[in-house]
């Protein structure tokens, strides 16, 4: 029978708490107005490239829909997904939220949040800045109208930084990339043609920014309102990642990497994957992160430190037309450096309830004159048998068990010991999502 819990249900959210008798959600707007979650429950739900950023206002406008982001609900401070305030050694200080809302602004990630201080002493810059708007190119290169974000002396320095981070990138492979890869970035003469040598380029009036469409918002949630009737959208979804998440795009590579370059003063760190150029995102709004063997997350100078040519790695970003790269999340699966301690990874988990059985593989490094174990739930230790190979050094098992009562145990935990028993090492998986 369809019911308003089950509705709900279905679209993850949380039934109304009125409807069953409850005290209602609140929500605290930016200024102090406190809303309550409408009766009936009146849900909502938007994915679609950003429109409107009303910085005073603290909302969103996407799909045709304006989303009011609060200071914070149900008495939790309340924070928008996928973003990051970054300080100047480049560590993460959180994310964004109403209270430092003006973080969004274009303006403000291209000029007041960069951060032209180098990562580490042998990294590039920590973020340079922008190199695409929130909104599209054709938005952003308008003027503002209103209370719109809209300023084209803003749009023309964002610009001007991909092409200055392009064409710095470009001069660190010389010899790697034919000279025609300036053409593809963007760098044209008068009458629209490639350049023919790095060292005399074309005036920068003819160079063409690649359009790009408006950064992607999705959220969920539900209508509230206030003590006069007025209604407002409040992400309030209990699906993790939809409540209010915003991202410049999900674009993703996978392969060998194929050649790779450390930065400089004005010049990030960066790599090849084929003839895609892949650097860390330097704009100040979004989250970097970097993982090597186990998914083990290391810092830039690490990873860039310990990747070499012919290392497999996949990395998602947002492209600025169709040969630059600028990551987010990069992955490299069997990058290892001292600096990780003991890596240990678990994947490929095969969790069947009713029979009991369970298999899962993995890789650790190092592990010479090192044992390791694994413990199912709160279950006794059991030997694991680690294969290692002769050119890199890392080791690889396979766990076959039976017998596994599930769902109740649904984590494994991966123990390495010295050879005098001594842990150096415990990570602990949680396989509940595979379980069938």
């Amino acid at each position: 029978m369809f019911t308003l819990q089950s509705f709900a249900a279905a679209c993850g959210l949380a039934v109304s708490a009125a409807a069953l008798g409850q005290t209602l959600p609140t929500a605290t707007l930016h200024n102090g107005t406190v809303v309550t979650q409408k009766v009936p429950l009146e849900l909502y739900a938007v994915e679609g490239t950003v429109w409107d950023i009303d910085i005073p206002a603290r909302t969103i406008t996407a799909v045709g829909r304006t989303i009011h982001v609060p200071a914070s609900l149900n008495g939790g401070r309340f924070f928008i997904e996928n973003t990051e305030v970054v300080n100047e050694f480049g560590i993460s200080l959180g994310s964004i939220s109403t209270a430092n809302f003006d973080r969004l602004s274009d303006v403000n990630a291209s000029t007041r949040d960069a951060i032209v201080l180098p990562a580490c002493p042998e990294c590039g810059p920590v973020r340079l800045g922008a190199q695409r708007s929130l909104f599209s190119t054709t938005e952003a290169r308008s003027n503002p109208v209103g209370t719109l974000d809209r300023f084209p002396s803003t749009e023309a320095a964002i610009e001007d930084n991909y092409f200055r981070l392009a064409i710095n990138l470009f001069n660190r492979y010389t010899g790697v990339l034919p000279v025609s890869f300036l053409g593809r970035i963007g760098v044209r003469n008068a009458q629209g043609q490639y350049p023919t040598s790095p060292f005399q380029l074309p005036p920068r009036t003819h160079w063409r920014y690649p359009h790009t469409s408006g950064s992607v918002i999705r959220s969920e949630g539900s209508v509230y309102v206030d003590s006069a009737g007025n209604e407002y959208l409040i992400p309030d979804s209990s699906r993790p990642g939809r409540i209010l998440h915003i991202s410049q795009a999900e674009h993703f590579t996978l392969g060998p990497c194929r050649a790779v370059r450390r930065g400089n003063l004005v010049t990030p760190d960066s790599l090849l994957v084929g003839d895609l150029l892949i650097t860390p995102s330097q704009d100040p709004r979004f989250p970097v992160i970097f993982r090597g063997l186990g998914g083990t997350e290391v810092s830039r100078d690490v990873f860039f430190r310990a990747l070499r040519p012919g290392d497999e790695v996949s990395v998602v970003g947002s492209l600025v037309g169709d040969h630059v790269l600028f990551g987010n999340e990069f992955d490299a699966p069997n990058l290892y450096d001292p600096a990780m301690g003991v890596a240990i990874s678990a994947v490929s988990f095969f969790a069947r309830a009713s029979t009991g059985d369970l298999r899962w593989r993995g890789e650790i490094s190092p592990i010479e004159g090192l044992t390791v174990t694994a413990m199912v739930g709160a279950g006794a230790e059991l030997p694991v048998t680690v294969i290692v190979d002769p050119l890199t050094g890392i080791g690889s098992y396979t766990m076959r068990l039976t017998g596994i009562a599930m769902p109740e145990n649904h984590t494994v935990t991966m123990i390495v010991r010295d050879a005098n028993g001594v842990e150096q090492a415990r990570q602990i998986f949680d396989f509940a999502a595979f379980i069938q």
